[in-house]
């Protein structure tokens, strides 16, 4: 059984009885109505609003801390977890991701595939813990494999939480992966914002605008000059055409993310490389959905040809 079997194998354990399971949350329902304007859709939720309160910056300390996190049904937009760009939301949540890159410029690497999973856990509406487990397998230009494990854990704080934007700050950890020589944890701080476009211009409907910052700072053993710190952006567009209830395309979204990394030290400092991704997530039964998307480097410097990209959530 080749790579690329083992590991779609170990993604899709399990799917078909989580597809089963079901939750008196469903993060998939949409409006039923299309209002004809941003104002009525505020006021015609009003009362739910009133059940879901806000929470804003001034607040963080005072609000949130002690009400129970719950999925947000009162947006015209729908706000949700993507493939690059940093997640703004608190969710509860099993994810699974798989990617397959064509690696460009390597001369130990020809192609690499990572696994992953995460549980995501809300314990309010202010906090989110998550566990992070991955594999990867690089293979180099004579087929042989190298493989190794790592992990990490996340802590998400919800800086602010509105019908129309979304704002939370992550701190992560990732230990190295010692199979693959690795020996320095990486420690990301990043902040990242959902905005719902439609309120500004009804006329793209249901059009949320993402973004995130993150800065990273390399710990631990490392050759001499290697280095130890960078940052990345991400700022993406996506637009939702479906209802949730059109199964198995409920909430069926299109979007594109441009990525942008760049070296503070090392080797390569000062080089930046981007990126564009392409993808679309569809809800094909209650609280499962799916995602695929492909990363197509911009310009000369990147690391890979391609990057493959699926993922599969299922909330709870």
């Amino acid at each position: 059984m080749g790579n690329s079997s083992r590991i779609l194998l170990t993604l899709c354990v399990g799917t078909p009885l989580l597809a089963q399971a079901s939750s008196p949350i469903d993060p998939g329902r949409d409006l039923p109505v299309e209002p004809a304007n941003s104002v009525a859709i505020l006021e015609g939720h009003q009362g739910h609003q009133d059940a879901v309160p806000d929470l804003g910056f001034l607040s963080f300390f005072t609000a949130g801390w002690d009400q129970p996190w719950e999925h947000r049904h009162d947006r015209y937009t729908p706000d949700m977890a993507l493939l690059r760009v940093t997640t703004n939301a608190l969710e509860k949540e099993l994810r699974l991701d798989y990617t397959d890159t064509d690696a460009r410029g390597n001369p130990k690497v020809d192609t690499s595939q990572v696994g992953s999973a995460l549980i995501a856990f809300a314990i309010n509406r202010r906090l989110m813990v998550e566990v992070i487990n991955n594999a990867q397998w690089n293979e180099d230009f004579h087929s042989t494999t190298t493989s190794g494990s790592g992990g990490g854990g996340v802590l998400r704080f919800q800086l602010a939480d509105t019908q129309t934007s979304c704002t939370s700050f992550q701190l992560k950890a990732a230990v190295p992966n010692k199979g693959l020589g690795q020996t320095q944890t990486t420690l990301s701080y990043a902040l990242a914002s959902w905005q719902d476009l439609h309120v500004i211009l009804p006329g793209l409907g249901k059009t949320g605008l993402y973004e995130s910052v993150q800065y990273d700072k390399l710990e631990g053993p490392a050759k001499p000059g290697a280095k130890s710190k960078g940052m990345a952006a991400d700022i993406t567009l996506a637009r939702t055409w479906t209802e949730a209830s059109d199964c198995p395309f409920g909430r069926f979204t299109t979007f594109g993310e441009f990525y942008a990394s760049r070296d503070l030290d090392g080797p390569s400092e000062g080089q930046t490389v981007a990126s564009f991704t392409p993808g679309i997530r569809t809800w094909f039964s209650k609280n499962n959905s799916l995602m695929l998307g492909e990363d197509l480097p911009i310009g000369h410097r990147a690391s890979f040809y391609r990057v493959l990209r699926l993922t599969y959530i299922f909330n709870f």
